[in-house]
C-alpha cells in the first residue's frame, strides 16, 4: 500500500466531477442552441409555406379569371367574325341577284 493519505485513489486517476458536469452542461447548451435554431428554421419555413400557399391561391384565382375573360373574348370575336361573314354573304347575294335580273332583263328585251 502506498503511504500517504489513506492509501486511496490518486487525484489524477479520475476526472474531477466539476469538469464532467461542466462538459455535460456545455454539451447540453450546444444541443439546446442547435434545437432553437432548428425551431426557428421550421417557423420561418412554415411562414414561407403559408406565403407560398397564399400566392398559389391568388394565382389560381387569377387563372380562373383569365380563362373566363379569354373565353368571353373568344366568343365575342367569333360573333363579330360571323356577322362580317353574313354581311359579306348578303352583299354578294344582292350583287348576284342584281346581275341575274339585269341579264334576265337583257335577254327578255332582245326577244321582243
Amino acid at each position: 500500500m502506498a503511504s500517504g493519505s489513506g492509501g486511496g485513489i490518486l487525484p489524477n486517476e479520475y476526472p474531477r466531477s466539476d469538469d464532467r458536469v461542466g462538459a455535460v452542461q456545455a454539451e447540453v447548451e450546444q444541443v439546446s442552441g442547435i434545437m432553437k435554431q432548428n425551431v426557428q428554421a421550421l417557423v420561418s419555413q412554415g411562414e414561407a409555406l403559408h406565403e407560398l400557399s397564399d400566392k398559389t391561391d391568388d394565382l389560381l384565382s387569377e387563372a380562373r379569371n383569365f380563362k373566363k375573360s379569354s373565353t368571353d373574348m373568344k366568343n365575342a370575336l367569333w360573333w363579330k367574325d360571323m356577322q362580317m361573314k353574313l354581311i359579306i354573304g348578303g352583299v354578294v347575294f344582292i350583287v348576284l341577284l342584281i346581275i341575274f335580273f339585269n341579264v334576265k332583263n337583257a335577254f327578255q328585251s332582245d326577244e321582243y
